[in-house]
């Protein structure tokens, strides 16, 4: 349901959109994937901190997901129902979409911890890997929906994208009611998490837990991938003269491919290691890179989506149970994730901030060589300097 309801709120496609006729700057526009890269990791930490010696994570993790219902409430309220527009209309929506943004990345590690809670060891790659294949398709179906509703010309502009919150929040909301169904299996040993100071828990982590040190620096180099995500379609296109339906085209062999691969590697990952499939993050992403340059046919400039697929598949399906990994079925996985999301956001933005500059400086091949280069070494030091987890206690515990 969070996958379907994404959809009518996606800060890559349809946000951008809207605030253009709305009148935004393109200054305003550029910022908006990376600020709300940015504003998730920003509250991560205050999170788990105020919520670290609570035991009842379902009943946590619903609580969390009804504080970002406000803000969906006065989406809709100032977009659908009273249908403003102009100078106004953009600052409250930048005032909610902060808002927003900071209840989300409060969220996410309690989200994370609850997800191993409900979920079983042995199982959780295929746990993940069929929940965002559903997601993925959900998400397509919800991009359908947003498309009749913007072409079928019952609502004007804004009340039509108003109306598209409005689904949004009633996916969402339905999709947190589901919560009320599901079982903890794994419960949190909240006591065992207190234990120490959290700045002390956070040192053994950064400073003392070298393989997981090790992990966030390949994982750092790897995130160089997002600096060329938003100009594969364009250079394709200029590259191969595409017709006008060739977004809606790369989009289906990207989701498709995200599904497809969420689905396998949630397979993979419980039948061999996580590493195995975290190393086709890496190896995802330098495919695009090396199909984009050398793409001469549209069969090639699919590919390269498919390719991007297949490094999202391994991401959902694998990225996080690789953390719970870290820490060990009685650690701190709230605090793990994070500490990684917290200490990755920065990282993003900055890659996110200078992929414009770097085309303008270098053009696009500059960019995703690069990006190659990066993700390159990400892979080198993932693969020879991280040591597979699996099985092993946190030493933030061992300390």
């Amino acid at each position: 349901m969070w996958g379907f309801a994404m959809a009518f709120h996606s800060i890559n496609a349809v946000i951008p959109l809207f605030l253009a006729e709305l009148g935004a700057s393109p200054v305003i526009i550029g910022m908006i994937p990376g600020m709300f890269v940015l504003l998730i990791g920003v509250p991560q930490l205050f999170s788990v901190w105020r919520f670290r010696g609570v035991a009842n994570i379902k009943k946590v993790n619903i609580f969390m997901h009804v504080m970002t219902f406000p803000w969906m409430v006065l989406m809709v309220v100032w977009f659908f129902i009273l249908g403003l527009q102009g100078t106004t209309a953009i600052v409250l929506y930048l005032f909610t979409f902060v808002a927003y943004s900071l209840a989300v990345g409060a969220l996410y590690p309690i989200w994370a911890d609850f997800l191993a809670a409900i979920s079983m060891p042995q199982r959780r790659s295929r746990f993940f890997g069929i929940t965002f294949a559903t997601n993925a398709v959900l998400g397509m179906a919800g991009g359908f929906v947003l498309k009749m509703i913007l072409e079928s010309g019952r609502y004007d502009f804004p009340r039509n994208y108003g109306f598209g919150f409005l689904i949004m929040l009633i996916a969402t909301t339905t999709g947190t009611a589901l919560f009320f169904l599901l079982k903890v299996i794994n419960p949190v040993d909240a006591a065992s998490r207190v234990k120490d100071k959290m700045t002390l828990a956070l040192k053994n982590i950064l400073v003392h837990d070298h393989n997981f040190r090790r992990y966030f620096y390949s994982r750092v180099l790897g995130a160089a991938s997002v600096m060329p995500l938003a100009f594969y379609a364009v250079y394709l296109n200029e590259k191969l003269q595409f017709t006008a339906g060739v977004a809606g085209e790369f989009t289906l062999f990207l989701v498709g491919g995200t599904a497809v691969f969420n689905f396998v590697f949630g397979l993979l990952g419980d039948r061999t290691s996580r590493k195995f499939v975290v190393t086709f993050f890496f190896i995802g992403h330098l495919l695009a890179l090396l199909l984009v340059l050398v793409a001469k046919t549209p069969f090639m400039a699919h590919l390269v989506f498919v390719a991007i697929g297949m490094a999202t598949g391994a991401m959902q399906s694998s990225f996080m149970v690789f953390i719970y990994e870290f820490v060990g079925e009685s650690g701190d996985r709230k605090l793990y994730y994070a500490a990684m999301d917290s200490a990755l956001a920065p990282v993003l933005f900055i890659y996110i901030m200078f992929a414009g500059k770097l085309v303008e400086w270098l053009g696009y091949g500059g960019l995703f060589g690069i990006s190659i280069l990066l993700v390159l070494t990400g892979l080198g030091i993932f693969l020879f300097g991280v040591k597979n987890p699996a099985g092993q206690t946190a030493m933030v515990q061992e300390s």
